[in-house]
């Protein structure tokens, strides 16, 4: 299992708040203070994103990344199906095969199988039933009921350069 999901989900969810509230593009540098990792991560993650066709690029000033479509009609199905490698399972199985002297080895690789199939389809339904805008509101709620204040608190996110107050959002 990866973080790939995590990290695309991440980005979508800060562009669709950018371009909301301050009608503007994300850079890679912001994209990676706000996930905690480095810039080369978030660029790759976002070839994959640009390549399902979930973000474009846009120049001059309000420039970066931008959502595709309407935040509206991207599902975090979608973002897996764009970073998760074809063929790869989301939940790691036997690498080596199991113990060919033991005969109940087989037996819990094909229990465990099963079970990780049916978990694997189940997140991918909750993941479908899930877009980036609402991901985005929700979270933006979030953030004003963790900081307890409707009226304008500060930055919502200083250490990324963002300067929308929490007023703003949602």
């Amino acid at each position: 299992m990866n973080s790939r999901l995590t990290v695309a989900s991440h980005v979508l969810g800060l562009i669709a708040f950018l371009e909301r509230e301050e009608g503007r593009g994300a850079t890679s540098d912001e994209l990676a203070d706000s996930v905690g990792t480095n810039a080369v991560v978030i660029r790759r993650v976002l070839g994959q994103l640009k390549h399902a066709g979930l973000i474009a690029s846009r120049r001059g000033a309000g420039g970066g990344s931008v959502l595709a479509r309407d935040p509206r009609d991207i599902t975090l199905r979608a973002v897996y199906e764009a970073v998760q490698d074809a063929g790869s399972e989301l939940i790691g199985r036997h690498a080596n095969g199991v113990g060919a002297d033991c005969p109940v080895a087989p037996v819990i690789a094909e229990y465990l199988n099963e079970l990780y199939v049916d978990a694997e389809e189940a997140l991918k339904r909750t993941l479908a039933r899930v877009t980036v805008d609402a991901m985005s509101r929700d979270v933006a709620t979030r953030v004003r009921v963790r900081l307890g204040d409707d009226d304008a608190i500060g930055s919502a996110c200083d250490s990324a350069g963002l300067t929308t107050t929490v007023r703003q959002i949602a």
